[in-house]
């Protein structure tokens, strides 16, 4: 009898424990860097917007998650090591093919092209020197300023551009004040806003001129989340069918100052191949990109 009343009881358990809502089971943690803070005054809150906006659109089919912010700064060497020891789960950066291979990317460009879509900041009293610039060797007479540990830095240099790097980003606009460089190249959704607080009347954007190369900026993931892997995939794949990736590149106040694209139709364009671009890369998908400077959309 005891033993028949212990059966009823585990298969009441059971049932109970199997009709239990998934939404009343807990969230799950996703830990997130916040690397993307260059400077105590600059917060680019585009990509954490983005996977908020990712995470919310795959909720009726995912479950809800809880998104936890890790506010230690990482410089961009150290993300994918912190991925790889399991104290973040996923960040983003812009890919190379040494990251591919520590890394594990989702490879649609979340920025769809514009970090390498790239306009110099220099001094105000050199635009007329700038303004002669029509190629690459006219580029070499100048020194870019650069961060340390960019993959921006290999793409310039695979074509003989002088640079001097700094892995303090502040410190990169205070050398190009000083002279210790001649031009700072910034991603079109980014300068905007920094140049409103590192800018003044002494510097520029000298939007006449753009330097592009193919640098998608992705997500990576740490080891063992293929769920929140294809959770994002979906996601993205979603936003880019209905042209929300592209409204929120162009209206969020991180990353909109590099529309309307049009206004660099008369800019001088100097294309740089990316001799660390990964063979996987989708360049042949034009709807993942945007770029400018010519018609259409497409990789630089």
């Amino acid at each position: 009898m005891r033993g028949r009343l212990s059966l009823v009881l585990v298969l009441l358990l059971s049932a109970l424990v199997q009709t239990v809502p998934v939404s009343c089971a807990e969230p799950i943690i996703i830990r997130i860097s916040d690397w993307q803070s260059q400077s105590e005054e600059i917060r680019v809150d585009y990509f954490h917007d983005l996977f908020q906006r990712l995470i919310l659109e795959t909720t009726p089919k995912y479950g809800p998650v809880q998104i936890e912010r890790v506010r230690e700064k990482f410089s961009q060497g150290r993300l994918l090591a912190e991925l790889r020891a399991g104290r973040l789960d996923v960040t983003w950066t812009g890919t190379s093919m040494e990251r591919e291979r520590e890394g594990n990317p989702i490879r649609i460009p979340i920025d769809m092209g514009l970090i390498g879509q790239r306009v110099p900041v220099i001094r105000a009293k050199d635009a007329a020197a700038f303004a002669a610039v029509r190629g690459v060797a006219d580029l070499k007479r100048f020194t870019a300023c650069q961060g340390a540990q960019w993959p921006d830095f290999d793409v310039l240099a695979a074509s003989g551009l002088p640079q001097v790097t700094n892995v303090h980003f502040d410190q990169l606009y205070a050398m190009l004040r000083a002279g210790r460089c001649d031009y700072f190249p910034r991603g079109l959704a980014e300068v905007a806003q920094e140049i409103e607080t590192y800018g003044g009347s002494d510097l520029m954007v000298f939007d006449r001129l753009v330097i592009a190369y193919p640098m998608p900026v992705y997500f990576y993931l740490a080891p063992g989340k293929e769920d929140l892997a294809r959770r994002l995939e979906e996601g993205l794949r979603t936003l880019l069918a209905n042209g929300e990736l592209r409204r929120m590149l162009s209206t969020h106040p991180s990353t909109r100052g590099a529309f309307p694209l049009e206004r660099f139709n008369d800019a001088t364009i100097i294309r740089l191949p990316n001799p660390n671009l990964p063979p996987a890369t989708p360049l042949s998908d034009p709807t993942l990109w945007l770029s400018v400077g010519s018609v259409g959309n497409g990789p630089s």
